[in-house]
C-alpha cells in the first residue's frame, strides 16, 4: 500500500486522518517537526500531510527542509491549517507546498486532496525528464537571441495561433529561453484554463492564481511574481531576485508581452463565441424552416380542400334547386348566398397563396443571414491561417510542444 506521512501534534486530528485514510493507505504519524523530518527521510512516503502549527520547528520550515533535500524534494506536501486566508496560502506556496487544506474538513475532501496529490506526483515524475530535455534544447536553440528578440518572435507567432493550448505553449517556449519557469491561467468565456511550463500545475498554484487575480496588477512574494491582466494571469516561479538588472528587465518586459497575450485570448474567445452562435443559428434556422414548410404545406392542403368543397356544392346546387319548385326570387336569394360564399372562399385562397409566398421570403432571408454568418467565420479562420503561414515562412520559432 501507498505510504502517507502525517505530521500533526493534535491526537484528535491524528485519529481523524487515520480513520479516513487507513483503509487505502499505510499511515505513518509524527507529532513534531523534528520527528516528521526523520520519518520522511526514513520511509520516503508518497505524500505528506503537514500541520502548519507544530511544536519546535513549524510546518513551513519542515516543508522548506524537505524540499531542499534531494531525497525528499519530490514528495508532494499538503499543508493542514485552521487559517484559510490568502497570506497563509502564499506562505505555504513560498515554502514549497503543493496544496493547502483548511481544518476541520470533510472526509471526502481529505481523500480527494490525497488522490490529486498522488496523481500530480506521478505526472511530475513522468514529465520531469522531458522538461529537462526541452529546456536544454530550447536554451541551445535560442542562445543567440536577445530577450527583446524572443519577445518579438512570440508576438509575431501568436497572431497565427488557433487555440489556447498552442498559445500557452508558444509563451512557455519563450519563457524557457529566458530561463523563467512559469504557470498561466487563461480566463475564457467558459471556465479558467491552467497551464504550466514544467508539466502538471499543482492545486495550490491554481488556487493562488485565482485568488491573486483580485489583488494588484503585479504581486511579488519571495522569488515569485504574479502579473494580472483581464484574461490572463502569469505566475513566474523563479524571478532573478539576485540579479537586479535582469530582474528589472523581466518586470518591464513581461507586462508588454502579457498585453499581447491578453489581446489574443480576447480574439480566441470572440471567435469561439461566433462559432457557437453560428452553430445555434444553424440549429434554430433548421427548426424554423421545417416549421414554415410544414405550415405552408398545411395551408396549401386546406386551400385545395376549400376549392374542392365549393365546386361540389355548386354542382349539387345546380342540380338540386330546379327540383324544389321555388319561386324565382327564392332561387335568386339562394344563389346570392352561394356567390358570397364563393367570393369569401376565393379571398381565403388568395390569402393562403400570399402567406405561402411570405414564408418563402422569410426562409430566403434566413438562408442569406446564415450564409453571411458562416462566410464571416470561414474568412476569420482563413485570415488567421494565412498569418500563421506567413509567420512560419518568415522563421517562426518552435513551440513548446515541438521541443519534446
Amino acid at each position: 500500500m501507498t505510504d502517507i506521512l502525517v505530521v500533526e501534534d493534535t491526537p484528535e486530528s491524528q485519529a481523524f486522518i487515520r480513520a479516513v485514510l487507513s483503509k487505502k493507505y499505510t499511515m505513518h504519524v509524527a507529532s513534531s517537526g523534528e520527528e516528521g523530518l526523520q520519518l520522511a527521510n526514513s520511509i520516503k512516503p508518497e505524500a505528506i500531510i503537514l500541520d502548519v502549527n507544530l511544536p519546535g520547528i513549524d510546518g513551513y520550515e519542515v516543508c522548506r527542509r524537505l524540499k531542499a533535500s534531494a531525497d525528499t524534494g519530490n514528495i508532494p506536501i499538503v499543508f493542514l491549517s485552521a487559517n484559510s486566508d490568502v497570506d497563509e496560502r502564499m506562505q505555504g506556496f513560498e515554502a514549497g507546498g503543493d496544496d493547502y487544506l483548511v481544518k476541520p474538513c470533510e472526509p471526502k475532501t481529505l481523500r480527494a486532496k490525497i488522490e490529486v496529490l498522488l496523481r500530480y506526483r506521478d505526472n511530475l515524475q513522468n514529465l520531469k525528464q522531458q522538461y529537462k530535455q526541452a529546456t536544454e534544447v530550447a536554451n541551445i536553440a535560442m542562445a543567440g537571441s536577445s530577450e527583446l528578440g524572443l519577445a518579438m518572435q512570440f508576438v509575431s507567432s501568436s497572431y497565427g495561433i488557433q487555440n489556447y493550448a498552442d498559445l500557452a505553449n508558444a509563451f512557455f517556449a519563450m519563457c524557457v529561453s529566458l530561463g523563467l519557469n512559469c504557470s498561466l491561467m487563461f480566463v475564457t468565456d467558459e471556465e479558467p484554463l491552467f497551464f504550466s511550463a514544467s508539466g502538471p500545475i499543482s492545486p495550490l498554484e491554481e488556487e493562488l492564481l485565482e485568488m491573486l487575480r483580485k489583488e494588484k496588477r503585479i504581486v511579488d512574494f519571495g522569488a515569485r511574481t504574479v502579473i494580472n491582466y483581464p484574461t490572463v494571469s502569469l505566475l513566474i516561479k523563479n524571478m532573478p531576485v539576485n540579479d537586479k538588472e535582469r530582474y528589472g528587465r523581466t518586470k518591464d518586459l513581461m507586462p508588454i508581452i502579457l498585453s499581447v497575450l491578453n489581446g489574443q485570448i480576447y480574439s480566441l474567445c470572440a471567435e469561439s463565441q461566433l462559432k457557437k452562435q453560428s452553430s445555434e443559428l444553424s440549429t434554430s434556422f433548421a427548426e424554423i424552416k421545417a416549421s414554415l414548410l410544414q405550415l405552408g404545406e398545411l395551408l396549401a392542403h386546406n386551400q385545395g380542400k376549400s376549392v374542392k368543397i365549393m365546386r361540389n356544392m355548386m354542382f349539387e346546387m345546380s342540380e338540386f334547386l330546379p327540383k324544389l319548385g321555388l319561386e324565382d326570387d327564392q332561387e335568386d336569394r339562394i344563389l346570392n348566398h352561394i356567390e358570397k360564399a364563393v367570393e369569401q372562399s376565393v379571398q381565403v385562397t388568395d390569402s393562403s397563396v400570399h402567406t405561402e409566398e411570405t414564408f418563402q421570403q422569410v426562409i430566403q432571408s434566413l438562408e442569406q443571414l446564415l450564409f453571411r454568418q458562416t462566410t464571416l467565420i470561414e474568412d476569420m479562420s482563413k485570415a488567421k491561417k494565412l498569418i500563421g503561414d506567413v509567420t512560419e515562412q518568415a522563421g517562426k520559432p518552435a513551440t513548446y510542444v515541438d521541443l519534446f
